[in-house]
């Protein structure tokens, strides 16, 4: 995974100073969600902008809302979309009209889980988030996840997880052309490699 944004002189002065905000208060039990989260689904959105010639001005509006759209666990991990909304209101009243706030605000919606995007480029926004899902560093980046599933008891054991994960594989599904073309085969061979490692039950 990339450690700094790609083509930063792109990013909007806001979205830069939001991460800066989040550098500041990143607590460090969020070893997936994190600010190298952030910074790979920011650039990923910037493959989806270049691969779509995405207009300059909702550009910036999908790079806002890729580097805000994990705040929210600065606060809590339940519902961590609308409390992550709250949290850069005061940063996007500064710069962005009532319209312009509406569309980031929905694209951070739509990376809550079940994803259920409305638009365009809230479609690249949800599969971005969920890019890796389709990568080779797919276990690398889940064992982070589990990691933060046992500092919140949510799971107990390896075997827990590996239902987890065939479990949410399974019922999701790439929205963008983009996505589904470069990233749902190797998606698939995960999940086979993940279902292979399941006991059978007794």
């Amino acid at each position: 995974m990339v450690t700094h944004l790609h083509n930063k002189a792109s990013y909007p002065n806001l979205s830069l100073e939001i991460l800066s905000y989040m550098k500041d208060k990143w607590p460090c039990h969020l070893t997936y969600h994190s600010i190298l989260h952030t910074i790979d689904v920011a650039n990923v959105c910037n493959t989806y902008i270049s691969h779509y010639a995405i207009d300059k001005d909702n550009a910036d509006l999908i790079r806002i809302a890729a580097i805000s759209h994990d705040i929210g666990y600065l606060i809590s991990p339940v519902d961590h979309e609308e409390l992550g909304i709250k949290e850069i209101e005061p940063f996007l009243k500064k710069e962005l009209n009532e319209r312009q706030i509406a569309t980031v605000n929905g694209l951070i919606r739509a990376t809550k889980v079940p994803q259920k995007p409305t638009t365009f480029y809230e479609e690249i926004l949800a599969d971005a988030d969920l890019d890796y899902l389709g990568r080779t560093d797919y276990n690398k980046l889940s064992k982070e996840l589990f990691k933060e599933f046992i500092y919140y008891n949510v799971l107990e054991t390896k075997e827990e997880w590996l239902q987890v994960q065939v479990d949410f594989l399974e019922n999701h599904d790439y929205h963008t052309a983009f996505a589904k073309e470069n990233r749902s085969s190797k998606k698939m061979l995960t999940l086979q490699e993940i279902k292979s490692k399941i006991r059978p039950q007794k």
